[in-house]
C-alpha cells in the first residue's frame, strides 16, 4: 500500500489516498516539536532588514551544523521566533542554542545593547498529524495576524511565504561557495565557511534562499493539496485559539476573523445578526466570549463591540 502511494500521480489520489499519504510522512519524520521563545517579555531583537537578514543566516548555518533536525516552517519576529522541527529533543534544543549564540555575537557588532535574559525558548510536542498541520498553520499565520501589511504568503522571514508557490523555483539563486571566501565569511560571521557548502541565497538581496535550510515539501506533505492548506489558513479560528493557550499567545485572530466570530456568536445567542442591536449586557456577554475563548485584546473588543474602552479595562484589567 505505501509502495503504491508513492509510484502513484498525487493528483490521481482520492480523499482517502490523499490523507493516508499524509499520515505516512508523519510517521517517517516523527518526532515533532514546536520551538518558541515569549515576545511578551523580550525587547526588539530585529529591528531592520540587515537584522532578519542576520537572524536567517543563523538559523539557516545552525540547522546546517545539526544534522537529523529539519525545520518544516519558522517564523522571525521583531521580538520572537517559532520553529516547527523534526528530529530528537536534545538535536532540536542544540539548534536553539546555536542560533542563540550566532545571533548574539552578530548583533553585539552593530553596537546595540540587548538583555538576553528573557530570551529563553519553550518547547512543545506535537503528537499528531492534525495537531502538526493546525502548529504549521498557525506559524505561518503569525506575522500576518500582527502586522496588517502582510499576508501568509508575503512575509519574507518565515517558511509561509514558500508554501505551496510556484514562483518559489523561479527565483535566482546562487550557491555560497561559488562567491568569494570574503563574502561568505562577511554573510555567516565566521572564518570557517566550508560546512555550509549546500547552502544557497537569493541572487537580489543575499538573503538565504529559504528551501536550502527549511524543508518546505516535508511541511507540504503534511497537507493533502494546496487547497487543503490554503482553507486552513483562515478556516480553524478554534484550533488556532487552543493553540495560543498552549502558547500563552496574547492575538492570534485579525479584526476580520474576530468579525465572523462575533456575527456566528451573537447570531446564535442573541438572534441578531449586527451589534448595534445588542444590550448592554449582550455586548458584555459577548466581550466575555470573545475575551475569554479567542484572546481578543481591549482595542480589539472596543473596535468589534463599539464599547467604552474604560469599560472594558474595568471588565479585563
Amino acid at each position: 500500500m505505501i509502495y503504491s502511494l508513492m509510484k502513484k500521480d498525487h493528483s490521481a489520489l482520492n480523499f482517502s489516498e490523499k490523507e493516508r499519504a499524509c499520515e505516512i510522512a508523519f510517521v517517517r519524520n516523527a518526532p515533532y516539536w514546536h520551538l518558541y521563545t515569549d515576545g511578551t517579555k523580550m525587547q526588539n531583537i530585529f529591528c531592520c532588514e540587515e537584522d532578519f537578514k542576520l537572524g536567517m543566516w543563523c538559523l539557516a548555518t545552525s540547522l546546517h551544523l545539526c544534522k537529523g533536525v529539519q525545520i518544516l516552517t519558522f517564523e522571525i519576529m521583531n521580538n520572537h521566533i517559532h520553529l516547527i522541527m523534526s528530529g530528537t529533543k536534545d538535536k532540536c534544543i542544540q539548534v536553539f542554542d546555536l542560533f542563540v549564540i550566532r545571533i548574539k555575537h552578530g548583533l553585539s557588532k552593530t553596537g546595540r545593547i540587548i538583555d538576553w535574559k528573557s530570551f529563553n525558548m519553550d518547547f512543545l510536542p506535537i503528537e499528531n498529524l492534525r495537531a502538526l498541520r493546525n502548529e504549521i498553520i498557525y506559524v505561518n499565520r503569525n506575522a500576518f495576524v500582527a502586522n496588517a501589511s502582510y499576508t501568509p504568503e508575503s512575509y519574507p522571514w518565515g517558511g509561509g511565504c514558500a508554501y505551496f508557490s510556484p514562483w518559489i523555483k523561479l527565483l535566482k539563486t546562487k550557491r555560497l561557495e561559488d562567491m568569494p571566501i570574503r563574502d561568505q565569511r562577511k554573510l555567516l560571521r565566521t572564518r570557517e565557511v566550508s560546512q555550509f557548502s549546500e547552502l544557497l541565497l537569493l541572487d537580489v538581496n543575499g538573503t538565504p534562499f529559504i528551501p536550502s535550510f527549511c524543508n518546505i515539501e516535508l511541511g507540504e506533505s503534511m497537507f493533502r493539496d494546496a487547497r487543503n492548506y490554503f482553507c486552513s489558513l483562515t478556516r480553524n479560528a478554534e484550533a488556532f485559539s487552543q493553540i495560543a493557550a498552549r502558547l500563552k499567545d496574547s492575538v492570534f485572530l485579525t479584526d476580520e476573523e474576530l468579525y465572523a466570530v462575533t456575527s456566528a456568536y451573537i447570531s446564535k445567542e442573541f438572534s441578531t445578526k449586527t451589534v448595534v442591536q445588542l444590550t448592554g449586557q449582550q455586548k458584555i456577554d459577548t466581550a466575555r466570549h470573545l475575551r475569554f475563548n479567542y484572546n481578543a485584546s481591549n482595542q480589539q473588543l472596543r473596535r468589534l463591540l463599539r464599547m467604552e474602552l474604560s469599560i472594558l479595562e474595568e471588565l479585563f484589567p
